[in-house]
Order: C-alpha cells, then sequence, then structure tokens
C-alpha cells in the first residue's frame, strides 16, 4: 500500500527538520513514498535520497518555485535533477534575491526598532532564507509572541516592515520545468483565492506553458478535495497531494495528513511517479 506525502519542507528552505531527520519522522507516520520540496532550492534532496535509501522509503526529488502575477502563485516540479547546471543557476539567482530581499526588510525593522543579526539568520537559515527565518527569529528576541504575529504585524504583505519580492511568471517557471525534464504541478491551488471563473482562464494558460497537474490533496483544499479532484481529472491534469509540513505548529499541515481523504493515492501517487520517470528519461 502506497501513503504518499508529496510535499515537505526541510531546513534547506523553511522548514525546522534537516532532511534525514524528516525522513525519520517520515516513516513513524507510516509514510512510504515521499517528496522533499523545499522553496526555490534543490539543496536538501541528496541527503533526502540518502536517508530514503537507507530507510526504505520510495523518493521522489521535488522543489516548489515560488512565483507572483496579481497572486501568489507556487508550481512543484517533480523528478527534478538536482546536478542540473541550468536549474542550478536559476536558483542561485533566486537565492540571491532572496537574500536582498531579506536585508532590506532587516533594515525596515530596524526603522521600526525591532533589529535582528540579520547575518546570523541567514547563517542560520541556509540556502533559501525566507521571512519565516526572520519570523522566528523575532519571537526568540522576544518582540512578538508568535509566527503569526510577526506576519500580522510587520512581515506580511502590506505590513509595516514588508518588501515586495521580484516577481516572475508561473508559465516560465512551468516552462523551465518542463524543458528540464521535470513535471510541474500546481501547488495548493485554494490559496490562490480566486473565483472559479477567474481562475479557470489562467490554468488553461499554464497547461498551454505545460502544466501537469494539480495539487488537490493539500490541507488548504479541506472540505473541497472533490471540487479540485474533479476539476483535475477532467483536465487531464495528474492529481497530487502533501502536508506542506514544515513543523508540528497546527497551522501547518502534519504528515500523511491528507492521505486518509485521498482515495486513490496509491494509483495517483503512481502515476506522477511514472510521468517523472518517462520525463527523465
Amino acid at each position: 500500500m502506497i501513503r504518499p506525502d508529496l510535499h515537505l519542507h526541510t531546513t534547506a528552505s523553511d522548514g525546522v527538520y534537516p532532511p534525514s531527520e524528516l525522513v525519520r519522522l517520515l516513516q513513524r507516520a507510516d509514510v512510504t513514498f515521499f517528496s522533499v520540496t523545499d522553496h526555490d532550492t534543490m539543496a536538501g534532496l541528496a541527503e533526502a535520497e540518502d536517508a530514503a535509501l537507507q530507510r526504505g522509503i520510495a523518493f521522489l526529488p521535488g522543489v516548489e518555485i515560488s512565483t507572483e502575477g496579481e497572486a501568489e502563485v507556487h508550481i512543484l516540479g517533480y523528478g527534478v535533477n538536482r546536478q542540473d547546471p541550468v536549474l542550478l543557476s536559476f536558483f542561485e539567482k533566486m537565492a540571491d534575491d532572496r537574500v536582498n530581499r531579506i536585508r532590506a526588510i532587516g533594515e525596515k525593522l530596524k526603522e521600526l526598532g525591532y533589529p535582528l543579526d540579520v547575518d546570523g539568520v541567514m547563517a542560520d537559515a541556509g540556502e533559501s532564507i525566507g521571512r519565516p527565518h526572520l519570523a522566528r527569529a523575532m519571537v526568540s528576541k522576544g518582540y512578538v509572541a508568535s509566527v503569526a504575529e510577526a506576519f500580522d504585524r510587520f512581515l506580511g504583505d502590506g505590513k509595516a516592515a514588508y518588501i515586495p519580492r521580484e516577481k516572475m511568471a508561473a508559465g516560465r517557471a512551468i516552462s523551465l520545468l518542463r524543458e528540464r525534464g521535470a513535471v510541474p504541478v500546481l501547488a495548493h491551488p485554494a490559496l490562490i483565492q480566486w473565483p472559479m471563473e477567474r481562475f479557470l482562464p489562467l490554468l488553461h494558460t499554464w497547461m498551454d506553458a505545460g502544466l501537469m497537474g494539480l495539487e488537490v490533496y493539500h490541507p488548504s483544499n479541506r472540505g473541497d478535495y472533490g471540487k479540485w479532484d474533479r476539476l483535475a481529472r477532467q483536465h487531464g491534469l495528474l492529481v497530487t497531494g502533501g502536508s506542506d509540513f514544515h513543523d508540528h505548529d497546527p497551522r501547518h499541515g502534519q504528515l500523511g495528513e491528507t492521505v486518509t481523504q485521498w482515495h486513490h493515492a496509491m494509483q495517483d501517487a503512481w502515476a506522477l511517479y511514472s510521468a517523472a520517470q518517462r520525463r527523465g528519461n
């Protein structure tokens, strides 16, 4: 029986567990097939693959690319080659942009009277620094009581210390992943929060760019799994799912939680794996 969790984060981006520890936790949660999909980096994939081999758990290398247009859109890429020079160069540029943005946010926080050791935060964060790292540092300094408060008061869109990031079209990320032999999937569509009459034309545009799947079984879609499942299958898209696990905070998905509602998990996971194998050959 395949029990998949295909959306997971590690300390290579904004998760709190190193890849090897995450795999240990996955085994305890009875997950038998997983993908690490860190934000805009493939740095954790080698360790995750080694740990998966040691523990006998099936593994599919992945990544989550942050894009923006009129709304924030994330594209999952499955079956990526972690040594692909084009992808590595692409993510290196994104990492540089992230660092510049985090430094600018740090300057704003300092002006507001909440100084942080941004260099120290970046050193601890690894290759994919993001606002959650600053939020955790603010909690540690006692400036806020929680990560949620840090975002609500300072780091969220339009808040006091918010700096917008450089925008990249979702279609560009989708096309890049297809060109490099990976399977592009639209992550957590419910979080885009658009009515269907506005969402569908964009979905068709992204499919024209090479989109191959829809992440149906994500915690944010809870209560609407049937709607998103029908939409994906009607459009001939692969159906995927995962917890989007970062840590044990109840605001995030927990390991393996969506598989209990994912009635065709084994067939859908196998279809994704097969597509990734075909694309990689």
